[in-house]
């Protein structure tokens, strides 16, 4: 019986010490973890400050088709009105990345402190709990085999009966049997809570920051509609719309402030005829 449940708490004790020792060999895991986060954050932080650059640049294109005399203000708006939506991605991006850093990087970096104490902790509380019980185990089944040698000799020369006593200390034995095992499996309990607490607490992290990357993605679909605006209105260049047609009809018999400046002539003719006319004058002088 004794060494059944000798069996069992060893059992007990090995699962203990290789949840313990798997959270303990965790640890470069999550570092990596973080540091990968932080240069990915990083990049994140760049990335955003490239957009919004490059959205200003963009906004300009827009605005010089917008601010056309008619021929590609339609297009210069839908270009505006997509160049808005990626400033909507873009603060979207930024509240990614914030968050990011916030919720996710941050918080698990403090985290990590929290997680060695407490393994720390308990592994220590279970290694002197249990060396007190094995102690306590090993006193008292000592004693229950000094008691059984003396039973055995009262018997012999028939000195009474130690027979209650020595099942009282076998019993006692096994009690104690019975709660070191019970120890061992709520040691156990604790390590794989605290085991299943970290990822819990990882996910807790992790969640904000997906829920912002989808808020994003959400603003990415939005982007197909102009897409296909954009797509409708420049399929044929050598079309006006309808509003720049009419804009030609407006300018006939309209006050205009446009005018056509001739441009002036070129010096080599001005040269040319200048030459020409001195010819025809001496020609006439001689007659």
């Amino acid at each position: 019986m004794e060494t059944v449940m000798e069996r069992e708490c060893s059992a007990l004790g090995g699962l203990f010490q290789t949840v313990i020792g798997d959270m303990k060999g965790s640890y470069p895991v999550w570092d990596d973890f973080i540091s990968k986060a932080s240069k990915l954050q990083s990049q994140l932080r760049t990335t955003v400050v490239a957009v919004a650059a490059f959205l200003d640049a963009f906004q300009k294109v827009a605005d010089l088709a917008t601010n056309s005399r008619g021929g590609t203000r339609d297009i210069g708006s839908a270009l505006t009105r997509m160049c808005m939506r990626h400033r909507s991605i873009e603060a979207k991006l930024r509240q990614f990345s914030m968050v990011f850093l916030d919720c996710l990087i941050n918080p698990l970096q403090e985290q990590m402190e929290e997680w060695k104490r407490v393994a720390n902790t308990l592994d220590k509380d279970h290694a002197k709990e249990y060396k007190k019980a094995r102690q306590e185990i090993k006193k008292r089944s000592s004693d229950t085999l000094k008691l059984q040698k003396k039973a055995k000799k009262a018997d012999v020369f028939g000195r009474g009966d130690l027979q209650p006593q020595l099942d009282s200390a076998m019993q006692d034995v096994s009690d104690k049997y019975l709660l070191l095992e019970e120890t061992e499996k709520q040691a156990v309990r604790k390590a794989l809570v605290e085991e299943r607490s970290r990822f819990c607490c990882f996910v807790s992290m992790l969640r904000p920051v997906v829920e912002e990357e989808m808020s994003m993605l959400g603003e990415i679909t939005h982007l197909q509609t102009l897409t296909d605006d954009l797509k409708t209105l420049t399929m044929d260049p050598h079309k006006l719309p309808a509003s720049s047609e009419q804009v030609i009809v407006d300018l006939k018999g309209s006050e205009c402030t446009w005018s056509y400046q001739t441009p002036p002539s070129s010096p080599s003719t001005t040269v040319s005829r200048k030459s020409s006319m001195c010819r025809l004058v001496a020609v006439a002088a001689a007659n």
